[in-house]
């Protein structure tokens, strides 16, 4: 099967379902995880659908379930500030329970992971540059960057060492992986305590926002 004719299949399967998993994508058009990423991605990037954790759902559709793709378990706002997240700062946590929660930035997802502790299963990421989805895990973390476009401090998250230490070069920074970025945040939120829900650095700009009104 051509690539065009398994995406237009694709496309027309989503229609129908609402939502499809990656493994489903897999096991029906028997290629590999990457081949349907890179589906995924050139089909949303033409606004064809839309990438979520682990699979995607379709523009404008509902779930299988008749419910709206957010009541599945499935957070498109941020669960710590409420901002919406964007394909090149996303950051998705998958709970013991099932449940998909979404962070506007790679700030608030380590914050996420801080509050939830080990109810976090699984969590990606994306490379600040080109949007790819990678495991938290296998991250390099630059922060503290006069590179600010989400919360404060800053957090931006790259899937090759490489051009992370090329953006550190010009934007300034350092340069760690995920303990290094989750030790970073509890020193930057001194003497704040990390166990409530709402961070201490987005609440406090909210308040100062308010303020300005």
């Amino acid at each position: 099967m051509r690539n065009s004719e398994r995406r237009r299949e694709l496309l027309e399967w989503l229609e129908q379902a609402g939502n499809l998993t990656l493994s489903e994508m897999v096991e029906r058009f028997g290629v590999s995880k990457m081949t349907v990423h890179r589906d995924l991605e050139m089909l949303e990037q033409r606004k064809a659908l839309k990438r979520i954790h682990g699979g995607a759902v379709a523009i404008g559709a509902r779930s299988a379930s008749g419910a709206d793709p957010a009541a599945d378990g499935v957070s498109e706002d941020c669960l710590i500030c409420s901002r919406p997240s964007t394909s090149h700062l996303q950051f998705s946590l998958t709970l013991e329970s099932g449940t998909q929660k979404m962070a506007c930035c790679p700030h608030c997802g380590v914050y996420a992971c801080l509050v939830l502790g080990e109810q976090v299963e699984e969590a990606h990421t994306s490379d600040y540059l080109t949007g790819r989805s990678h495991p938290v895990s296998e991250s390099f973390f630059v922060l503290g960057s006069a590179a600010i476009p989400c919360c404060q401090p800053s957090m931006l998250t790259f899937d090759s060492e490489e051009m992370a230490q090329r953006f550190q070069a010009g934007f300034g920074g350092v340069l760690g992986g995920f303990e290094f970025a989750v030790n970073f945040l509890k020193n930057s939120m001194a003497p704040h305590s990390h166990q409530a829900q709402d961070c201490p650095h987005c609440t406090g700009r909210t308040l100062e926002g308010k303020k300005q009104e």
